[in-house]
């Protein structure tokens, strides 16, 4: 069967349009005229996310009928494969893959790849990607949103194109509103710590040591037990009790309650874009920072709000102070919601893929942010991430290796 691929350049387009509706229900727009009538399926993490909320709720996911495990353990290439089973399984004419990439390390990105050419022999794809170098060997035209139209691109021809990345214009950061008090010179140290579930080993004699003045990044395959890692530190895992586990000079439930270990910890993941739908506005989701809670819902006071306006002009946004959050791009977005993790100026900055799903530009710029914060700020700075990104400078990186026992840690570099 010869059918046509296409890509989306995905920068100002979104997976929620109207565009992308009429396609899948069978009205399919001039440029893809071909596809009209067709049954047409969307991967994409937004969905993903919606079945993993149900498996958080219910105990189980439609994805997943037969396991015993839930969705939640799987890694994010165990997520996507099932995913993708379960949709090929509805026998859809096409499939719209929304940055089908992203959260994935190179060997499964490669295992996908090889997957996605053979459903291509029978089933039509329309890629929606962001980096250039995630755009499917087998695509033959590229669609590109200009001025409120569709462009078309020879693939060939998009790739070969070059644009200089630009640096994110930041100003002086705001000092804290208030000083973190006996805060130890070691944040995080972990002693041999292992951790499994059931047979399953997943984390084998961790040894790590997190100081002030740290930058590090921590990198790993898919189900390498970078979460269960960051579990460890920052959420609730029953694993980490009875562990030599120091979080901030304490061992890990000699006494401090998981919101108070929080309350010193400030967090970054896309999830919280993709599940926070609240039409706050962007200087309240500023503000809310400094409650600890992800959108406002008290009055601020009139320090807070101060505090807030400071932080939007040095990224420079302040004409957006009150546009609603929801609503503006996903690296504003993304922005928005680092510095207010960081509007209190915790000891510990944790960003979970923070340039996931970003083009080539806005990574290079949200890389010159963390870059920043960690250089001019006493911040403690962790970046996780499957790729290599052009422009981080940490100045450690700690890796997890599997292997059959469970992943043990190496740092590969070092120049503390």
């Amino acid at each position: 069967m010869n059918l046509i691929h296409y890509a989306i350049v995905g920068d100002d387009f979104s997976v929620k349009s109207k565009w992308m509706h009429q396609l899948l229900e069978g009205n399919a727009p001039s440029e893809l005229k071909e596809l009209q009538g067709k049954k047409g399926l969307l991967f994409s993490e937004v969905l993903l996310y919606e079945f993993i909320a149900e498996d958080y709720k219910h105990g189980k996911s439609e994805l997943i009928p037969n396991d015993d495990r839930s969705l939640r353990t799987f890694s994010s290439g165990e997520k996507k494969k099932v995913f993708l089973n379960y949709l090929l399984d509805q026998k859809p004419d096409f499939l719209v893959l929304d940055n089908p990439f992203d959260s994935l390390d190179k060997t499964s990105v490669e295992e996908l790849i090889s997957r996605l050419k053979q459903i291509s022999e029978n089933t039509g794809i329309i890629q929606i990607f962001n980096r250039k170098e995630d755009l499917l060997p087998f695509i033959g035209s590229v669609l590109k949103l200009e001025e409120g139209r569709f462009k078309e691109y020879n693939a060939t021809s998009f790739l070969e194109s070059k644009k200089a990345a630009d640096c994110l214009e930041i100003k002086a950061i705001p000092p804290a509103p208030e000083i973190f008090q006996k805060t130890p010179e070691i944040l995080v140290e972990m002693k041999n710590v292992s951790v499994s579930y059931g047979k399953n080993q997943i984390l084998n004699n961790i040894n790590w040591k997190i100081k002030k003045g740290d930058y590090w990044q921590l990198i790993g395959p898919n189900g390498s037990g970078k979460t269960t890692l960051l579990s460890m530190i920052y959420g609730d895992n029953p694993k980490a009790f009875g562990l030599e586990l120091y979080l901030f000079g304490n061992k890990k439930g000699s006494g401090e309650s998981v919101w108070e270990i929080k309350s010193k910890i400030g967090y970054f993941s896309p999830s919280l874009i993709e599940l926070f739908t609240t039409r706050n506005t962007v200087m309240e989701m500023l503000i809310s920072g400094l409650k600890d809670s992800v959108g406002l819902y008290q009055i601020p006071s009139d320090k807070e709000a101060r505090l807030a306006k400071k932080w939007l002009d040095t990224l420079n946004l302040g004409y957006k102070s009150e546009a609603i959050f929801i609503e503006l791009s996903e690296l504003h977005k993304r922005i928005i919601l680092i510095a207010r993790a960081m509007i209190k100026h915790p000891p510990l900055l944790i960003l979970d893929e923070p340039t996931t799903a970003l083009d080539d530009q806005s990574a290079f710029k949200m890389t010159s942010l963390i870059n920043y914060i960690a250089n001019y700020s006493e911040t403690v700075v962790i970046f996780v991430s499957h790729r290599i990104e052009k422009g981080l400078q940490p100045k450690a990186v700690f890796r997890l290796i599997p292997s059959e026992n469970g992943s043990y840690g190496e740092i590969i570099s070092e120049s503390l």
